[in-house]
């Protein structure tokens, strides 16, 4: 076996040129990695990671004392932090970030020794993680930082990377983590058993942090929120539309970038002074500010942050119905409650409202409004009207508390008052069924894309109806129709139990554009199968009730950083990658994700049940496995190259089959002791023989796909009757399945 080269030989910048002055009262932060119950790698040998990462730590902070700085130590024995209540890797890191944090550093430096995830001795490479998402002072730190261990170590082999580890992530400074060598590598191991070594680190990471140190980049000294330009700054403003946000800068700069809730704000320059005020009024609540500053050639200033709040004043009512023409005993009232800028008031505020005309029950109620609306629901009879409004129904609204203040006099009064004409008769209206309850489906609408616009927070819905009268009830992500939707009254059932709603869910399909991600050899293209399986993967979670996210949703190529990054903005709860490498199938893990793990087993499981054999579960080091705050799993279940996968994946219901057990996975995520039992159809043309490739919909939910044997595999996920339909030139068939209904033939003569 041919070894990477080692490193350490000797050092060969001297220290004597550091000019100490750049150093003198910085605060800096050692996270000496690992520690007490955590060995962190292992060496051949027998070295820990937690002793060698600590003796590098204390030679550093010395160095670092010695020239003037102010240097906090994460620890500095061999120690964890965990406590009798949570013994968790996590709560460890935690307190390291927490202890740091505390200190207010100027950079925090986490300093690691890597190993081999494969077992691998012959492996040597310098790695500086810098905090994903902050591309100035942490990438400039970390820059400087590579640069003097690569020339000192000698290692050929290095990188650097944006990196999102529960140290960096949390850190509220520029962060910057080190994995100066492979401590796997025996040569390596060999050479930081000696002192003399590890101080050799400890001074290449010295020089690194003297040139960071020793930059002439610019400063932000303020940053603030003013009412306007004589104002002094403040953090809670009101009867404005937005503050005016104001910088000022020590040096010279070129680049200057203020986000305001993630949107761009153009820059007023005066001198030294930078001004920003937004050109739309801000919604009630809190609102963040970020500031970057740059000059090219000599670095970026620490970011700043600014968080102020909106206060507004309720003074205004608009009434609307549902649904908009008074078509059925049942009517809903909506009154929205305003500020003084047209956007809903978020405090929960009450509203009466009294019905003008007689016949309309109740004939006055008292509402709270949620987030700036309020419902109120009405029984009508059938000669209900008003003698100077006939034919219509008629009702007027007041604000009755009021926060914080009054409202304001002028054209916009906290009052309301609304008439509904006569409608169609043809429209359904009341309540929409939680099965098998049969109470209210409550708190499922209007959904913020509008997918549930139809249906209000308590459940209430005004439909159309076809022929023999029934309410034609559209679709709703989470649910599946309760007894084929046929009942005067619609009903729904959660999807499994509803153990996906709201779950936040990453989808990563491998490769894209340039990069096929494996080739088959007849010329399937791993990259085009891994997002084929993302979307059939994306319709199940999503008709689940579960938020999904696509890394990438075409075939484009998008960089590991950035399928990270979005994971992050879209705050995951799961993030997985879906591929068909050319290499053994695995399920695979980071090595210390203990959910990671458990969810391979789980996948392994539902793999053999819906989609074939299974790869075992494996530990993974692919960067979005590691970087990733979301527990993250590989699933590649199959191998592209090989010809009978290829074949299989090419075979009509695989890719679907496949996308299933990856959603069944997920299922078992939050539903783990659920007894769901297993079923199966199958659907044959009039001759009896078997139909491949129909589409299969289950409950107005799942769209599924038959095999090779016109057959279709799935739980049964919820209690009461299923409606089944197939939809194929070859076949058309719809039935329901009750309770006891297994392996169910669909044919063309069955309806």
């Amino acid at each position: 076996m041919v070894r990477a080269k080692a490193g350490y030989d000797a050092r060969v910048d001297s220290l004597d040129a550091v000019d100490p002055a750049p150093l003198a009262g910085r605060r800096i932060a050692l996270d000496p990695g690992h520690g007490g119950r955590f060995r962190g790698s292992l060496g051949v040998h027998g070295l820990a990671e937690a002793d060698v990462n600590l003796a590098v730590a204390l030679e550093l902070r010395d160095l670092l004392q010695a020239h003037g700085a102010v240097v906090f130590m994460t620890r500095s024995t061999d120690r964890d932090f965990l406590t009798p209540a949570d013994s968790s890797l996590r709560a460890d890191l935690n307190e390291r970030v927490r202890l740091a944090n505390q200190f207010q550093p100027d950079l925090f430096v986490s300093i690691h020794h890597n190993a081999d995830p494969g077992g691998a001795h012959d492996r040597n490479e310098t790695q500086t993680y810098y905090k994903l998402g902050d591309d100035g002072s942490s990438l400039d730190a970390a820059a400087s930082i590579h640069r003097y261990l690569r020339r000192n170590l000698s290692i050929e082999a290095q990188r650097i990377l944006a990196g999102n580890y529960s140290v960096l992530r949390n850190s509220v400074g520029p962060a910057v983590l080190t994995e100066a060598s492979y401590l796997t590598n025996p040569d390596v191991e060999a050479r930081l058993s000696l002192a003399t070594k590890r101080r050799l680190e400890a001074e290449a990471l010295f020089l690194g942090l003297a040139h960071y140190f020793g930059r002439r980049a610019p400063v932000i000294e303020e940053l603030a929120a003013r009412r306007d330009e004589a104002a002094a700054p403040d953090t809670a403003f009101a009867e404005i539309a937005a503050p005016l946000l104001t910088a000022r800068i020590a040096g010279a700069f070129d680049f200057v970038e203020l986000t305001l809730d993630r949107d761009m704000l153009p820059a007023l320059q005066r001198g030294d002074a930078l001004e920003w005020r937004p050109d739309r009024p801000l919604a009630a609540g809190p609102h963040l500010a970020r500031l970057v500053v740059r000059r090219a050639g000599s670095g970026a200033a620490r970011a700043r942050t600014l968080r102020f709040h909106m206060r507004r004043r309720p003074t205004c009512l608009a009434a609307d119905a549902l649904p908009e023409r008074w078509a059925g005993a049942l009517q809903a009232v909506r009154v929205r409650v305003l500020d003084e800028w047209g956007a809903p008031d978020p405090d929960s505020l009450v509203v009466r409202v009294r019905a003008l005309t007689r016949g309309i029950a109740p004939r006055e109620t008292t509402l709270v409004a949620r987030g700036g609306e309020a419902w109120g629901y009405f029984r009508a009879a059938r000669d209900a009207g008003s003698p100077t409004r006939a034919r219509a129904l008629g009702f007027a609204a007041r604000l009755v508390s009021l926060h914080p203040e009054p409202p304001v006099s002028g054209a916009c009064h906290a009052t309301a008052e609304l008439w509904v004409p006569r409608g169609t008769e043809h429209v359904w209206t009341g309540f929409v069924r939680a099965m098998p309850s049969g109470a209210p489906l409550r708190d499922h609408g209007p959904s913020n894309d509008g997918s549930a616009s139809w249906l209000t927070r308590d459940g209430f819905a005004a439909l159309l109806t076809d022929s023999a009268g029934v309410p034609m009830a559209p679709r709703l992500d989470g649910y599946r129709r309760w007894g084929g939707g046929r009942s005067k009254a619609p009903g729904f059932v959660a999807v499994a139990g509803g153990a996906l709603e709201g779950r936040r869910i990453v989808l990563d399909p491998d490769g894209g554009g340039e990069d096929a991600a494996g080739m088959g050899p007849s010329g399937t293209r791993a990259a085009f199968y891994n997002l084929e399986v993302a979307r059939a993967l994306r319709s199940f979670l999503t008709a689940a009730g579960a938020e999904v996210h696509l890394a990438r949703s075409t075939d484009i190529a998008v960089s590991d950083v950035e399928r990270v990054r979005s994971s992050e903005a879209f705050r995951a709860d799961r993030y997985l990658r879906i591929g068909h490498r050319p290499e053994p199938p695995r399920l695979g893990y980071y090595f210390s994700s203990g959910p990671g793990r458990q969810w391979a087993r789980r996948l392994a499981a539902e793999i053999t049940r819906f989609a074939g054999p299974a790869p075992a579960p494996a530990e993974d080091a692919q960067y979005p496995l590691q970087q990733a705050s979301a527990t993250a799993l590989y699933a590649s279940p199959a191998r592209v190259d090989e010809p009978a996968d290829e074949d299989r994946m090419n075979s009509p219901g695989a890719l679907r089959a496949e996308a299933y057990a990856l959603y069944a996975s997920l299922l078992r995520e939050w539903a783990p002791d659920a007894a769901w039992p297993l079923d199966s159809l199958r659907v044959e043309d009039a001759e009896g023989r078997p139909v491949p490739g129909a589409a299969v919909t289950l409950g107005d939910a799942l769209v599924l796909e038959t095999d090779a044997a016109g057959r279709v595999r799935f739980y049964r996920t919820e209690p009461g009757l299923l409606e089944v339909s197939v939809t194929d030139p070859r076949v058309s068939a719809r039935t329901v399945l009750i309770d006891s209904d297994r392996g169910v033939l669909l044919s063309r003569s069955r309806r």
